[in-house]
């Protein structure tokens, strides 16, 4: 998938999605929805308090019969739109509620989403010079990890790029060089991980690691170091080192280098969108195309 043109144009073709946004009362959020809706990607289903929710949408120009408006307290908002995008819903969105409680909702033992994967947080990102789309974790969910953690990170971003289309994703385990050292944990589970997926326990993806950057990005630097890979230059998903690296090597291209970005939260029962109140209207329509792209219920809308 080379753009977020492409990722839009595919989501198009799988017929509107209901996109069940708690807390809706958030221009941010609806100026995302708004574009979602015009290029008739969602049907919006906006959960929250009604007059709020009304106010933000006439500021952002959301037409008054575009959204489908669920009046509820904010006490109960989280839970009755997770049981709508169980029931009847395709994605779920936060809009202005604590990642905190919003993420309680997601896991509640009772009326959540869960599955028993863990939660990972996977960056879509668009940079200028590369030649398609590259899906990056963990950025925004897990804080320590460890060999299983690392491994069903890997498991939640196979299952995301299989469901777009990339039917044998290529994986770079990033790390500071290539050498393993038993003081650098990512090279010494890159070791494991890569054995793993070559004897098929981690199936439909190629992985190969401990890479630096450069060599996951290019086959110039691969080469110059004397690396033999089908990964190197052609990287479909990059499992960064720790939370931080991920986090900031994603904002760095943004602000930096002009990438563009969408972003998403998977492992639960429904794509879930997650988004900072910071990121642009364009961040946010690529990530509920994301959402729309990888949705698996079969129900469209006209």
């Amino acid at each position: 998938m080379k753009s977020f043109q492409t990722l839009i144009d595919h989501a198009r073709k799988k017929g509107k999605k209901r996109c069940v946004v708690v807390m809706a009362h958030d221009e941010t959020v609806l100026e995302g929805i708004k574009m979602a809706y015009e290029l008739d990607l969602i049907v919006p289903v906006l959960v929250g308090d009604a007059e709020q929710i009304a106010r933000c949408a006439h500021a952002v120009g959301l037409e008054d019969d575009a959204a489908e408006v669920h009046d509820v307290g904010s006490e109960e908002a989280m839970k009755h739109a997770v049981t709508l995008v169980d029931k009847d819903g395709d994605f779920l969105m936060k809009g202005m509620i604590s990642t905190a409680a919003f993420l309680k909702g997601v896991l509640n033992k009772e009326w959540g989403l869960r599955t028993g994967k863990i939660l990972s947080h996977i960056a879509v990102i668009e940079i200028p010079g590369y030649h398609k789309l590259v899906f990056m974790s963990d950025g925004g969910m897990n804080p320590k990890l460890d060999l299983r953690t690392r491994i069903d990170i890997i498991t939640n971003a196979v299952t995301i790029m299989r469901a777009l289309g990339i039917t044998e994703p290529k994986i770079g385990l990033i790390a500071a060089s290539e050498t393993v050292h038993p003081d650098i944990p990512e090279t010494v589970d890159a070791v494991k991980i890569t054995e793993l997926n070559r004897n098929g326990k981690i199936p439909n993806c190629t992985i190969e690691g401990p890479f630096g950057f450069d060599v996951a990005v290019s086959k110039q630097a691969a080469a110059h170091k004397k690396i033999e890979s089908s990964v190197a230059g052609d990287v479909d998903f990059l499992l960064m080192p720790s939370i931080s690296a991920a986090n900031i090597w994603a904002k760095g291209l943004i602000f930096f280098a002009g990438a563009k970005a969408a972003g998403m939260v998977a492992g639960a029962r429904r794509p879930v969108i997650m988004l900072s109140r910071a990121d642009t209207p364009e961040t946010k329509l690529n990530s509920i195309a994301l959402g729309v792209a990888i949705s698996t219920t079969k129900r469209t809308r006209k």
